[in-house]
């Protein structure tokens, strides 16, 4: 090889490795970001990464369309009501990867339907809990999914039985800061409808239903009671309160409560068993 082609040969590689090295250490940013966090039904949020240094992208938006996409900037339209959790995965060039979610406000409806709904039984046996005074099965709480046998046509719905009666138990949906996202936040004097769906062939009437608030940081409060829950029925029937918070700087320093979460109270006379369906809480106001 000549001394030529040999120098031609090394200013290659120098320049190969010289460039790799140059993009390696471009600076790495996570940056991504959403136009709003709140959005009306069949409106558009504009989500953009601002990431700099990065190798791959990958956005998931639960109902949206598009559903998925690995662009820079991405207009999402939102169909389905309620609270949705977004979610951007950013690889960078040195092969880290970094995530972020967004939950996304669509509408006025606060809970999430698939498991307040109980359309997804994955989901929603993992977000609810129940609590039985005597430690023992008084209560079992399980799921059904039938087709079109749910309130309004759905398929999903909760199955309550009452194996003893006169033992207080409870369903709720009050968890820890990884599960918040499945309960609502409720502002300082708004009003809310609370409501739900339910039915028996047992039972004439639920011991009761209420709106909490609980984390790590804000204390308990009650929002709602609604006790009885009268004239159940073997048919489904639509059971509704409204009520307003009132000035919540008074309770949380925070000014709302970040964890509205949902809890029926059972303390039936007889042993049965007690359908619930399609949960919801709105802000009207």
């Amino acid at each position: 090889m000549s001394k030529k082609s040999f120098l031609i040969i090394f200013s290659m590689c120098f320049l190969f490795f010289s460039c790799k090295e140059d993009e390696i250490t471009e600076e790495l940013l996570f940056d991504p970001d959403v136009s709003a966090s709140k959005v009306d039904v069949g409106g558009t949020l504009t989500f953009t990464d601002y990431s700099t240094g990065v190798k791959s992208r990958f956005w998931t938006f639960p109902g949206g369309n598009p559903e998925t996409s690995t662009d820079e900037v991405v207009s999402v339209v939102f169909e389905k009501e309620g609270p949705i959790t977004c979610k951007v995965e950013v690889t960078f060039l040195d092969d880290f990867t970094e995530t972020k979610e967004f939950v996304i406000q669509v509408g006025n409806e606060l809970y999430r339907r698939d498991i307040f709904g109980f359309e997804d039984q994955t989901k929603a046996l993992e977000a609810w809990k129940y609590w039985i005074s005597d430690g023992s099965d008084a209560m079992v709480f399980s799921l059904e999914n039938t087709l079109g046998e749910g309130a309004n046509g759905t398929n999903g719905f909760a199955k309550i039985t009452i194996n003893k009666p006169n033992i207080e138990a409870q369903l709720y949906t009050k968890g820890n800061s990884m599960n918040q996202r499945y309960n609502g936040v409720l502002e300082s004097n708004k009003t809310y409808e609370f409501s739900f769906w339910v039915k028996s062939n047992d039972f004439t009437q639920l011991t009761a239903a209420e709106i909490s608030n609980e984390n790590e940081v804000q204390s308990w409060r009650n929002f709602a009671w609604y006790s009885p829950i009268r004239q159940v029925g073997t048919e489904w029937s639509f059971k509704t309160i409204t009520f307003q918070t009132g000035d919540l700087t008074q309770i949380y320093a925070e000014g709302f409560a970040n964890n509205a979460w949902t809890q029926f109270k059972f303390l039936q006379p007889t042993t049965g068993t007690l359908y619930i369906d399609e949960i919801s809480l709105r802000q009207l106001d």
